[in-house]
């Protein structure tokens, strides 16, 4: 992924350009789940790189934790860093998703992960949460292509028209 800045912006879902120190947030509260997704994309002072993050913000009352020294805080979902090199091309740099390093360890990831963002953030504009697992089967994990093959007429025989000749009348 080699983008300019505001193709980036595109990708990432912001709209706009952001300038130095400026962040673009999404949030939802789940109040039966007790969950709060906060995304966000921002800029760093001197313009010279970006980052997207998801996490997720769980209730202190949440159920899952019996005591205080059980709460885990918030659990970062995702985080990507993008930089420039010297003709102001944008690249990704790093990508976690739920603490594993995901750079270069899948085909395209600087994309895969910039859809993954994109998607979630589409699920809190629709007033959802993102279904995490859901979205990392489909953006990030590579499908193996073995068997049969089902990807159009390659390594397929093609049909054969049997053409006899045509009588003629007389």
């Amino acid at each position: 992924m080699r983008v300019e800045y505001k193709e980036l912006m595109e990708h990432l879902g912001v709209g706009h350009e952001l300038s130095a120190y400026e962040t673009r947030p999404w949030f939802l509260h789940d109040p039966d789940m007790g969950i709060t997704c906060s995304a966000e994309v921002r800029i760093g002072p001197g313009a010279d790189d970006v980052e997207a993050e998801i996490q997720f913000l769980y209730d202190e009352d949440d159920a899952r934790y019996e005591d205080e020294s059980s709460y885990g805080g918030p659990e970062q979902i995702l985080l990507m860093r993008f930089l420039p090199n010297q003709e102001s091309i944008w690249t990704p740099a790093l990508m976690f998703i739920r603490g594993e390093d995901y750079r270069n360890k899948i085909h395209s990831w600087g994309e895969r992960g910039s859809a993954f963002f994109t998607d979630c953030i589409g699920a809190l504009q629709m007033n959802e949460l993102p279904d995490i697992d859901e979205l990392i089967e489909e953006h990030l994990v590579d499908k193996k292509r073995g068997g049969r093959g089902r990807r159009g007429r390659v390594g397929k025989k093609g049909f054969k028209v049997q053409q006899k000749p045509m009588a003629m009348k007389t």
